[in-house]
């Protein structure tokens, strides 16, 4: 008998061993029980729906929130009593930093948990590209947040105007990288459709893309350069009143989605077929969540393993990047990465090799933003932009499309 019992109890202790390397961890943005008050943080066990840890929890006393690179205290009112005040619904990880980063509603500041001390600590980074939205307006409220395989991170507003491109630094660089654009298969399906493509998250694929899950389900996928929208379809079998609010890739390569309200299972998505199961059979009190986030990539291609490729310095030396292309409003931006100190002209040509413009400017620390205003009696069409340093050389060139 004493040896049929420890038999048994090393057979119960190898499969509880099992069963918890089998957690599928992600990161979650909950409510209390209850109430729809989307304001706590929490690894949640995507396999079974059990809450692993609690990041932060509104009862959390003497939780202090910081201006990055000040470390001075934010100062306190209404909506910054706490780090989530005035509720999350974008938010994304970041393995390499050991941060987690969100953006509240209505409060134009990116912020993140530090999690890589025993107790986190929280800090906030205000940015005019944020702070000159009007987020009163649910139309520019941030939904949608991950971590790209660039190493950078991507919010997008509900009506998939404003795409925000911002660095994982104590110094966040935020650039407005502009409008998503329709692929013309989409017909009546469009990106920025309030009944159908408002809402819900966003995630990335080690082919450097990045996908929307809307919270009527339905799936884009899209270039963060190009910023062309292109419907997959509709994720299909999910119960009638289940919204996708919060989605993740979990450690396995699946597609994670949950609802906000209304107390859903987490579902798994077959990505080629778009089919959903249930990723656990019963639920879980406190499951509702209104973002998820995980460290790992939706898997396309041989690139890795899955996981976020670590921002290097040498890959991105001498970078000069054109954003939005497609130009759509007649003003480009040209954000320049980590290149040399200096003057250099940025000219401006048709196809034809007529110069349009030429523009001066100085460059004096990365991340910098020098902004091109196109005519407005400008044809529709490709245009070639140039950037030249102070001997005449070019070190950058590439085609921009006026739309």
């Amino acid at each position: 008998m004493k040896q049929f019992l420890l038999h048994f109890l090393s057979i119960s202790f190898v499969c509880t061993v099992a069963n918890a390397q089998k957690s599928l961890p992600v990161y979650a943005i909950t409510s209390d029980e209850n109430n729809m008050q989307w304001l706590n943080i929490k690894l949640i066990d995507a396999g079974n729906g059990q809450v692993l840890k609690s990041i932060f929890s509104t009862t959390d006393k003497n939780v202090q929130l910081m201006k990055s690179g000040t470390n001075s205290l934010l100062n306190r009112t209404v909506e910054t009593e706490s780090p989530t005040a005035s509720m999350v619904a974008a938010a994304a990880y970041s393995r390499g930093q050991s941060k987690f980063f969100f953006i509240p509603i209505r409060i134009p500041e990116l912020r993140w948990a530090d999690l890589s001390k025993g107790v986190p600590e929280y800090y906030s980074y205000s940015s005019p590209v944020l702070s000159n939205l009007n987020l009163n307006d649910a139309a520019n409220h941030f939904t949608r947040m991950c971590m790209g395989a660039d190493g950078n991170g991507y919010a997008l507003t509900n009506d998939g105007n404003h795409l925000i491109r911002f660095t994982t630094d104590s110094e966040p660089q935020l650039m407005d990288l502009g409008n998503l654009v329709d692929a013309p298969e989409n017909k009546d399906i469009s990106i920025h459709n309030q009944c159908t493509s408002w809402g819900g998250d966003m995630i990335a694929s080690t082919d450097g893309k990045l996908l929307i899950i809307t919270q009527r389900s339905y799936v884009f996928e899209f270039s963060p350069k190009e910023k062309i929208a292109t419907l997959l379809g509709q994720i299909k079998n999910l119960p009638q009143n289940f919204t996708t609010n919060g989605a993740a890739i979990d450690e396995n390569g699946d597609l994670i989605i949950a609802c906000s309200n209304g107390n859903h299972p987490y579902f798994k998505v077959d990505m080629n077929t778009l089919n959903a199961v249930a990723a656990f059979s019963q639920t879980a009190s406190g499951i509702n969540s209104s973002d998820l986030a995980s460290h790992y990539l939706l898997r396309r291609s041989s690139a890795n393993n899955g996981t976020y490729i670590e921002r290097t310095t040498e890959a991105y030396k001498n970078k000069i990047s054109i954003y939005p292309n497609p130009v759509t409003n007649n003003r480009v931006q040209l954000i320049f990465d980590n290149i040399e100190n200096g003057e250099y002209n940025i000219q401006l040509f048709d196809v034809s090799g007529k110069q349009l413009m030429n523009k001066s400017v100085t460059i004096s620390g990365n991340g910098q933003i020098s902004f091109l205003d196109l005519h407005s009696g400008m044809s529709r069409g490709v245009y070639m932009v140039k950037v030249v340093n102070r001997e005449l050389k070019t070190v950058f060139t590439d085609k921009v499309i006026l739309q």
